[in-house]
C-alpha cells in the first residue's frame, strides 16, 4: 500500500491550543514577576515604613529601650503575638507592626532589626517617609498570603502552559496516514485499517469531533477492539473516516461534516 495522504495539526485547533498556551505562560511570567519582584519590594518599602513608625513611637516615649534594635527578631515577635498582637498600643504596637511586616518578606531575621545608631536611623527614615513623593501616603502592606498566592499563580500559569505544550507537541508527532486508493487508514502505531476491518463506525459523539471504531475479531494488533479518533486535532481525518464509511456502509446516510473550521466548536480542546 502507498499511504500517500498524511494529517497534519487542524489549523483552528492548533491556533486555539497555541493561545491558550501562549496566555497561561504569560500568566506564569506576571506571576513570577509579582512573586519574586513586585511584591516583596511592596513588602520590604512596607517594612522600612513601619520601622519608621517604630523609631518615631520609641523616640516620643523617651526611646524606653535603650537598646531599641532586637537581637531575637522571631522570639520578640512571638511574645508580642502572645501579649495580644494588634491589640497592643504604643511602642509594643508599633514594634509589632515592624516584625510581623518583616515576617511576610523572609526578613525576620538578626541582620534587619540590628540598630547600631537609633538617632541616625531615625533622622534617615524620616527624611524618607516625611519629605518628597514617600510623604504622601504610607505604602499598601502585604498580605501573610499574598506572596504564596502569586507563586501559586506561577505554577497554574507554568504548569497549565507545559501540559497544553507538550499535548500540541503529542499531537503534531502522532500521524494518521491514508492510502486514497486502497482506502485503507494507517494510524499512529504502524497498523493498518481498511474498511473491511470495522465493525462498525459509533459516532455518539460526532458533535464532538469523536468517532469510535469498533474492530473486528482478527484484526491484528486491533481485533475486538474499539478505537476513539479525534477528528478536530487531525486533518483531514474526518473525510478519510467518512470515506471508508461509505465503503464499508454505503446504505447508511453520512452524517453532514462537522464545521471543522469552527474554533469554538465544544470538541475543539479535546
Amino acid at each position: 500500500m502507498s499511504f500517500s495522504l498524511v494529517t497534519k495539526p487542524n489549523r483552528p485547533w492548533f491556533l486555539k491550543l497555541s493561545i491558550f498556551t501562549v496566555v497561561l505562560l504569560g500568566f506564569g511570567m506576571y506571576g513570577l514577576y509579582d512573586a519574586k519582584v513586585a511584591y516583596p519590594n511592596r513588602g520590604i518599602n512596607h517594612a522600612s515604613y513601619m520601622l519608621f513608625q517604630y523609631l518615631e513611637a520609641a523616640k516620643a516615649e523617651g526611646w524606653p529601650d535603650s537598646r531599641v534594635g532586637v537581637a531575637d527578631p522571631v522570639a520578640e515577635l512571638k511574645a508580642l503575638t502572645e501579649r495580644g498582637g494588634e491589640k497592643l498600643t504604643g511602642v509594643d504596637a508599633a514594634k509589632y507592626g515592624w516584625l510581623r511586616s518583616l515576617s511576610i518578606v523572609d526578613r525576620l531575621k538578626p541582620e534587619f532589626t540590628r540598630i547600631e545608631n537609633r538617632e541616625r536611623l531615625y533622622g534617615e527614615m524620616k527624611a524618607r517617609w516625611t519629605t518628597g513623593e514617600k510623604a504622601r501616603s504610607a505604602p499598601k502592606p502585604l498580605a501573610a498570603y499574598d506572596i504564596p498566592v502569586q507563586w501559586l499563580f506561577t505554577f497554574i500559569g507554568f504548569g497549565g502552559g507545559a501540559v497544553l505544550g507538550l499535548h500540541v507537541l503529542r499531537v503534531i508527532r502522532r500521524k494518521y496516514r491514508y492510502d486514497p486508493e486502497a482506502k485503507a487508514l494507517q494510524l499512529p502505531d504502524g497498523s493498518t485499517l481498511t474498511p473491511a476491518d470495522i465493525e462498525d463506525f459509533d459516532k455518539r459523539k460526532w458533535e464532538k469531533f469523536l468517532v469510535f471504531l469498533k474492530i473486528k475479531p482478527g484484526h491484528t494488533p486491533h481485533g475486538g477492539k474499539e478505537l476513539k479518533l479525534d477528528l478536530y486535532q487531525h486533518a483531514p481525518l474526518e473525510a478519510w473516516v467518512l470515506e471508508m464509511e461509505s465503503i464499508a456502509f454505503p446504505d447508511r446516510q453520512a452524517p453532514a461534516a462537522a464545521p471543522a473550521a469552527d474554533p469554538g466548536h465544544p470538541g475543539g480542546a479535546s
